[in-house]
């Protein structure tokens, strides 16, 4: 048996701490040398320029900023070219009126031409000035530039341009029929020189709504009668009827007038009362208005009136007295979500708007005119019908329903101020704090008010709407006239 084989000793590794200090410090590497500067670059370095700014080498950016830098130089220079061609157009057609406006007056009392500006509300658009602004952004400053005065009518409602003319067409027949006076001027011109200025004066007609909305005010003013009329007081004779504001005392009263005897001459003594009689009584509440104080539908004056006049003088004349020529400038509003690619299309090629309101300034200010054409002129800006918002086929419905809610919240409103003038009940902590009771006759105003703008916008909307033609007679043709650039190539039989 062979003896074991002893383990070697495990060597003991040298302690550092005496090697660390005795070992010399690694060889330094020496700097890399700087290339030299050359040329320019060598004078500027004794500047005190930066070497890194010298020594910089331009490279081409990334694909995400190469992206980024054409999108805003393409869009910047898109929106520069189109500015300032809008100035330059601005500039060439204001150069071409600008000799009108130094011409010399015929004398000291002449007035500057002056014309007169419809534009309707948009539908669907709240901005109810928005043709107005069209037309003083892409028109106004030619015609200041002419010298020329305008005044645009306001038209806060659907229809509203249709009632404006068709009230001053129905006063101008009475005048001349002398159905009512002639209002007195305080202008130093004759009547006739006032009408010879607003017929070469002119009407500017912004938009194709507006061009339905005053036809049909000139149809209605010349083809209906000559009888007094007012849009107000048609719409108050409408409610006075409709049994909203009818006392269940009135309800009872009707069948008891019809079966009723007729009531003699004799005037019955009043009755005195407590109330009447006391030194008190100017202390007491009001009493309601009873039935045969409350007005009628229609005074007899009205209807004695209505009935006097001979049925001739309700034929329109013939011919018509003349007319202020019309320019017709086309104006579309984009509004919606949906039509945001044409808002930015219009927002590049704002040219397109100056040079069509230039055009149209240029035309008015030529004075050149010709017949307006039924088969042409009546289909003028049609196009733009097609923009309409989709929710102004349901404004019909929308203004029903809010009649409906309002008549609703209405009645017991009527209750309360009928039981508090009868003395049936005391004011409410929230009266108290308002100061005041809501009276009936309060309650009737607002309803009134509120009816005059849903009545309206619904006899305007029947106008403008897509679907319903330009109102038209043929007692217009030849009569209406219309400006026109003379270099167009129009048919003679236009003209």
């Amino acid at each position: 048996m062979s003896p074991p084989t002893p383990t070697p000793p495990t060597p003991t590794p040298p302690s550092t701490s005496g090697s660390a200090s005795s070992a010399a410090p690694p060889p330094q590497q020496p700097p890399p040398s700087e290339v030299p500067l050359t040329g320019f670059r060598s004078a500027l370095e004794h500047t005190g320029l930066p070497r890194s700014v010298l020594t910089y080498k331009p490279r081409l950016p990334s694909r995400n900023w190469t992206i980024f830098l054409s999108l805003v130089a393409g869009v910047t220079y898109a929106y520069t070219y189109d500015r300032r061609e809008c100035e330059r157009i601005k500039a060439e057609y204001i150069a071409k009126v600008e000799g009108k406006a130094k011409e010399p007056m015929k004398g000291s009392f002449e007035m500057p031409r002056k014309v007169t500006v419809l534009a309707s509300r948009w539908p669907e658009d709240d901005d109810l000035e928005r043709g107005v602004k069209y037309f003083k952004r892409y028109v106004k400053p030619y015609l200041v530039a002419a010298a020329i005065d305008y005044e645009p009518l306001s038209s806060p409602l659907y229809g509203s341009t249709t009632r404006q003319i068709h009230a001053q067409i129905l006063a101008k027949r009475r005048q001349r029929l002398g159905l009512e006076p002639v209002p007195i001027s305080i202008s130093l011109l004759s009547p006739e020189q006032i009408e010879q200025r607003e017929l070469e004066g002119g009407i500017i007609i912004v938009g194709r709504a507006t061009m339905k909305e005053y036809l049909a005010g000139l149809k209605r003013g010349w083809t209906g009668g000559v009888g007094e009329w007012k849009w107000e007081d048609d719409v108050e004779k409408r409610l006075e009827n409709d049994g909203v504001f009818q006392s269940p005392q009135e309800e009872e009263l009707v069948p008891a007038i019809i079966d009723e005897p007729p009531a003699t001459s004799e005037i019955q003594a009043p009755t005195p009362t407590s109330t009447s009689s006391s030194i008190f009584s100017f202390l007491s509440r009001p009493r309601a208005a009873t039935p045969s104080s409350l007005p009628t539908t229609a005074s007899s004056s009205e209807q004695q009136q209505q009935s006097t006049i001979p049925p001739d003088l309700h034929i329109p004349p013939s011919p018509l007295p003349p007319s202020p020529p019309i320019l017709l400038l086309p104006f579309t509003n984009h509004m919606g979500f949906l039509q945001i690619p044409w808002m930015l299309y219009d927002f590049f090629n704002e040219r397109q708007h100056v040079r069509s309101g230039a055009e149209s300034a240029l035309k008015l200010i030529q004075g050149e005119t010709r017949p307006l054409a039924e088969n042409v002129d009546l289909e003028f800006d049609k196009q733009a019908e097609a923009w309409y918002k989709k929710s102004f086929s349901k404004f019909p419905q929308r203004i029903q329903q809010a009649r409906k809610d309002y008549l609703a919240a209405l009645e017991p409103k009527i209750e309360d101020a009928r039981k508090y003038a009868n003395g049936e009940r005391e004011m409410t902590d929230a009266e108290k704090n308002a100061g005041k009771v809501v009276t009936e006759l309060e309650l009737k105003q607002e309803r009134k008010a509120k009816e005059l703008r849903w009545m309206g916008n619904e006899e305007g909307y029947e106008i403008v709407k897509p679907e319903t033609d330009p109102a038209w007679s043929d007692i217009f043709n030849g009569w209406l006239k219309v400006y026109d650039d003379p270099s167009n190539d129009v048919p003679s039989n236009l003209r």
